[in-house]
């Protein structure tokens, strides 16, 4: 029996510009790409999250379509839903705010046996966060909440929170540059360090093209990007790691072939735009086809 997720944080009206100039516009959010990667490998997924009257239907229907609860999703009249423009160059990626649904009443959430928090624009903040640890098993991804719009509306990352304050959390996902900003540490390997001495044990640390670091209490693992993947879109690849690790890792307890699911699926969803590759009739299939020539790679982290 599969154990039911809630997925908290805003679902985003993404306009996506590309370095080839092609402008996209696509559902986004981290609880959009993670919930929805969840429920394509069978799990049960509920998102709550704020919207405005102007979220397109289409995307909704997305989430239905692929069995995401979607009842918890407040519809605001009077705010718009959180949109970005994401403007890919040469590698680089900058992001605009450019509208901010109202912040989310975590009391709302119930009914879920873990919670992953997913904010994208400060619509939940640590202390919420130390609230649910309270309540729930909790995963967390930081970027929302370590996320400052400037005044041309593009977005940096700043430290606002001690990182003692996420002790409890049981999974934390997160990029290079974030746990920098979280943990002044340069090598991603003593920035994992730090961030489970402080009291989570199991981290995810997206390094790009470079790999991925996962650990847990016991143990430490490099895993090498997936050689063969053209990437084609990247928006999304950490949320779609992070719902498809987590998943698995509810499903079979096994922390190593979780690790390899999550990085399965996240190098499968960069090869069509949007959320087409999570969509695609043999996605479950090829995430676990993939996965088994991603653990022939892994090397343990010994130091």
């Amino acid at each position: 029996m599969s154990c039911k997720i809630g997925f908290v944080g805003h679902l985003t009206i993404d306009e996506i510009i590309y370095k080839d100039g092609i402008v996209r516009t696509s559902p986004g959010g981290t609880v959009f790409y993670s919930s929805l990667t969840s429920s394509r490998l069978n799990s049960k997924s509920q998102v709550y999250s704020v919207i405005g009257e102007d979220y397109p239907e289409d995307y909704l229907r997305i989430l239905l379509e692929a069995g995401v609860d979607y009842s918890r999703i407040v519809i605001h009249k009077e705010h718009k839903t959180t949109m970005y423009r994401i403007v890919y160059r040469d590698g680089d990626r900058e992001l605009f705010l450019l509208e901010r649904a109202p912040r989310i009443n975590i009391e709302e959430i119930g009914d879920v046996d873990i919670v992953y928090l997913g904010p994208v624009a400060g619509e939940i903040t640590v202390e919420d966060v130390r609230k649910v640890v309270g309540k729930f098993k909790t995963m967390l991804d930081p970027q929302g909440i370590l996320r400052k719009p400037l005044q041309d509306r593009r977005i940096i990352l700043e430290k606002n929170f001690k990182i003692g304050l996420l002790r409890g959390v049981g999974i934390i996902r997160l990029t290079r540059e974030e746990a920098f900003i979280l943990t002044d540490e340069v090598k991603p390997l003593d920035a994992v360090r730090k961030i489970q001495d402080a009291g989570v044990e199991n981290v995810i640390l997206s390094m790009g093209y470079e790999g991925v670091i996962t650990a847990n209490k016991k143990k430490r693992y490099f895993i090498p990007s997936y050689s063969k993947a053209k990437v084609v879109d990247p928006t999304g690849a950490g949320d779609v790691l992070g719902g498809a690790f987590l998943t698995e890792y509810l499903s079979s307890g096994d922390f190593l072939w979780a690790s390899c699911i999550g990085v399965s699926a996240a190098s499968i969803s960069i090869e069509d735009y949007g959320a087409e590759a999570i969509l695609s009739k043999n996605f479950k299939k090829r995430v676990i086809e993939r996965s088994y020539e991603i653990i022939d790679k892994i090397r343990e982290i010994y130091q």
